[in-house]
């Protein structure tokens, strides 16, 4: 008992010793981190199903035969088959992961589809805009592609770049719209 108090007096020593400032700014760096954790990330398509299938496997499955047959009888709530541990790790663990990386991949290539379709549709826009339009959308083409081909862009953000670009110039500007609604009034 006398180690155990005199351990703990040393741990108070030590602690009156430690720099308060640098403690202070450590804790507010993990404080932040927590909260982003916990607030600002709001869990992909992926994380939902991955959650889904761990859920399910733990209501459907259990390590325990008397627990199965206790859930089976209704006395219990839980799985309702048994299986043997190492089973149980690879469906408890191992599914949710490989749902979630297959749902990633299916999510990503239906964006990517999507985004495809998106340019192609804002291209076809801007090919029936005015010349200028036209002119400067073909400069800051052909510097996105210098960029590329100085290896300044990897091939992901120079198709990136340049869909958010047609996106940018498909859009109906604002004098456009004025334009408009003065010749509908005054017309």
């Amino acid at each position: 008992m006398e180690k155990t108090i005199d351990y703990i007096i040393t741990l108070m020593e030590k602690l009156k010793q430690v720099d308060r400032e640098m403690l202070a700014k450590e804790a507010k760096e993990m404080s932040r981190f927590l909260v982003s954790q916990l607030y600002k990330q709001i869990p992909g398509v992926s994380g939902i199903t991955a959650m889904m299938v761990g859920a399910w496997v733990a209501s459907t499955f259990t390590t325990s035969p008397w627990r199965a047959a206790l859930s089976r009888w209704g006395l219990m709530k839980g799985g309702k088959h048994y299986v043997s541990g190492w089973t149980y790790n690879i469906l408890s663990v191992g599914l949710p992961i490989l749902t979630a990386a297959a749902t990633a991949y299916l999510v990503q290539k239906l964006l990517k589809q999507y985004r495809e379709k998106q340019m192609e549709r804002n291209i076809v826009k801007v090919s029936h805009m005015g010349k200028e339009v036209q002119s400067l959308v073909n400069e800051r083409l052909a510097i996105l592609e210098k960029a590329r081909e100085a290896d300044l862009l990897s091939l992901s953000e120079y198709h990136t770049k340049k869909a958010v670009m047609y996106a940018s110039y498909s859009r109906i500007l604002p004098e456009q719209v004025e334009s408009l609604i003065v010749n509908k009034l005054s017309d």
